[in-house]
C-alpha cells in the first residue's frame, strides 16, 4: 500500500511538472519570440543581428510596445532592444494575422532605432508631443504595410477598438492608420507605387492626406 501511494505521488508530481513546462513554453514570451523570429526572417532581414529581449507588461489600452535598452544607451554599450507584450493579447484571442502585423509594426520601430545614432535617439524625447507620436506610429504602420502586413493591420485595429476602453479609441485612430485609411492607401499604392518613397518621407496624417495624393 505504501509503495502504491509513492507511485501515485510521483505520477502526480510528474503530471504537474509537465503542465508547468507546457504552460511556460506556450506563454506570451515564447509565443512572441517565435513570431518575431519568423517576421525578421521573412520581412526584416536588416534586423537579423539585432538583440531583442521580450518582456511582459500590463495595460488596458496597449498590447505591444518597443524601445531601445536605456541601460545600454547610458553605458555606451552596443544598443539592444526590448519588446514588451501584454499577455491579454493572447487571452483575448487577437487574430493571428493581426498579431503578426502589429509585431511587424514594432519591428519597424526597432529598425528606426537601429538606424539612429545615440545623439539622434535622444530626440525621441519629442514623443511627448502628440503630433510627433502620430507621425512616429503612422510611419511604423506604413513600413509594415509596404512589407505586406496591410490586411493583418486592419484585422488588428478592428479587434483593438473592441478591446480597449471606449475613451481610448479616439487616440488610437489619431495615432495609427484605421482600416479605412489602410484600404485607401493600399488601393492608391497599386496605382502609384512611387508613392512609397514619398509617403516614407511624408507619412499621411489622415484620410485627407491620402486622398490628396490621388491628384
Amino acid at each position: 500500500m505504501k509503495r502504491a501511494r509513492i507511485k501515485i505521488c510521483l505520477a502526480a508530481i510528474l503530471f504537474f511538472c509537465q503542465v508547468a513546462a507546457f504552460s511556460q513554453s506556450d506563454g506570451p514570451i515564447p509565443k512572441t519570440q517565435k513570431l518575431v523570429r519568423e517576421i525578421i526572417e521573412k520581412s526584416y532581414p536588416e534586423l537579423k543581428k539585432a538583440k531583442i529581449e521580450i518582456k511582459t507588461f500590463e495595460s488596458n489600452s496597449n498590447y505591444f510596445k518597443s524601445q531601445f535598452s536605456v541601460s545600454r544607451f547610458l553605458s555606451f554599450r552596443k544598443i539592444s532592444y526590448v519588446l514588451f507584450v501584454n499577455a491579454e493579447v493572447f487571452r483575448r484571442n487577437a487574430p493571428d494575422d493581426g498579431i503578426s502585423a502589429i509585431l511587424a509594426h514594432e519591428m519597424a520601430h526597432i529598425l528606426y532605432y537601429q538606424r539612429k545614432n545615440r545623439f539622434e535617439l535622444l530626440g525621441l524625447a519629442a514623443l511627448a508631443d502628440k503630433s510627433f507620436t502620430a507621425k512616429f506610429e503612422r510611419r511604423a504602420d506604413f513600413e509594415a504595410i509596404v512589407r505586406g502586413y496591410a490586411e493583418g493591420l486592419k484585422s488588428y485595429r478592428e479587434w483593438l477598438y473592441q478591446n480597449i476602453p471606449p475613451n481610448a479609441v479616439g487616440a488610437k485612430k489619431r495615432d495609427y492608420f484605421s482600416p479605412v485609411e489602410i484600404d485607401a492607401m493600399v488601393l492608391l499604392l497599386k496605382e502609384k507605387p512611387d508613392l512609397i518613397d514619398f509617403w516614407r518621407k511624408r507619412v499621411p496624417r489622415n484620410l485627407n492626406d491620402i486622398s490628396v495624393a490621388k491628384q
